[in-house]
């Protein structure tokens, strides 16, 4: 074992988001610079007017021919959607600042029209209203330090007896997985998991924050998580300090087809036998506000869910060709 993992930096972060509306191409830019100016918080605003246009901020009017971005089981026959992209490409800037501007400029959007957008990262629906309340200067976010918390942007998916988040890529790093979890320890590694990567992002934006990035980081391979570091992930504000749940991370290289990608593995922490590693992670997990936390997120997601299917079922069905 390794002291610290080797992370590559990347040279540019890009973001995609879609809402399915009808605007002429030549007043875009002008609709959604009146939207953002309405619905999107300060400082988040300025910044999300000052870029659009620009490469930070790209807004154009596409048909869209392949329905699977927006619904997987659409048939093949129907015909085109014409939709609004909200797209950008950037450097690294130390904070997941473009996430947040094309997040904003499609969101606010969709507020105007009362319509959903589509995060084509996650391949999610979002309700403008919940898209909204993720960004800087939101309501829901005055308390929180920074106005982020990763676990508006990080989901846990299980093959089997493995975890792994779906997000960390987001913001140029590789994402977390965890291997041989008994079902019953899903709901804790998972919280467990945004935890970790909330604090291996957060190291990363110190890095970039020193300016003049090279093209790797070191982090240290072994530390532990406790309360803080979750409360830094749900943005549950100053947390207690408690029990250390020791954790180690190793890059794990994957070949899909012909893209050579990595994950970083959390090793089960040495010396400690199942039936200790679960008592840890219950005792880090039941700090103040973390139990509540973590139901109130499971609901949230429940209730988009059970929305998705009501707009499924009630959405008129699509002309074939």
């Amino acid at each position: 074992m390794t002291d610290v993992v080797v992370l590559p930096v990347p040279d540019a972060l890009s973001a995609l988001y879609l809402v399915p509306a009808l605007i002429p191409a030549e007043e875009a830019e002008r609709v959604v610079d009146a939207a953002v100016a309405r619905h999107v918080a300060e400082p988040l605003r300025r910044l999300t007017r000052c870029l659009l246009g620009t490469a930070g901020l790209a807004v154009a009017v596409r048909q869209l021919a392949d329905f699977a971005v927006l619904d997987p089981d659409a048939p093949a026959s129907v015909g085109e959607l014409s939709v609004v992209a909200f797209a950008s490409r950037t450097v690294p800037w130390p904070g997941p600042v473009h996430e947040w501007v094309t997040r904003a400029g499609a969101a606010a959007l969709a507020a105007e029209l009362n319509l959903p957008l589509v995060d084509c990262f996650s391949k999610n629906m979002i309700e403008a209203g919940e898209a909204l309340a993720t960004l800087p200067g939101s309501a829901d976010l005055t308390s929180v330090a920074g106005g982020f918390r990763l676990a508006d942007w990080v989901e846990i998916e299980h093959i089997e007896a493995c975890l792994i988040t779906r997000g960390l890529r987001r913001f140029g790093l590789p994402e977390l997985k965890v291997d041989q979890v008994p079902p019953d320890m899903y709901p804790l590694w998972s919280m467990m998991l945004v935890a970790i990567g909330a604090r291996v992002h957060e190291q990363l934006r110190c890095y970039l924050r020193g300016g003049d990035p090279g093209s790797f980081v070191e982090i240290p391979a072994q530390f532990g998580v406790g309360h803080r570091d979750i409360g830094a992930a749900y943005g549950l504000g100053p947390q207690p300090d408690g029990q250390l749940l020791p954790v180690q991370l190793s890059m794990e290289p994957v070949v899909s087809g012909a893209t050579l990608g990595s994950y970083l593995s959390v090793d089960s922490p040495a010396g400690l036998r199942s039936v200790d590693h679960r008592r840890a992670l219950r005792t880090v997990l039941s700090g103040p506000g973390v139990a509540a936390s973590g139901a109130a997120r499971r609901e949230q997601r429940n209730r988009r869910a059970a929305a998705a299917r009501t707009r499924a079922e009630a959405a008129p069905s699509r002309p074939q060709t």
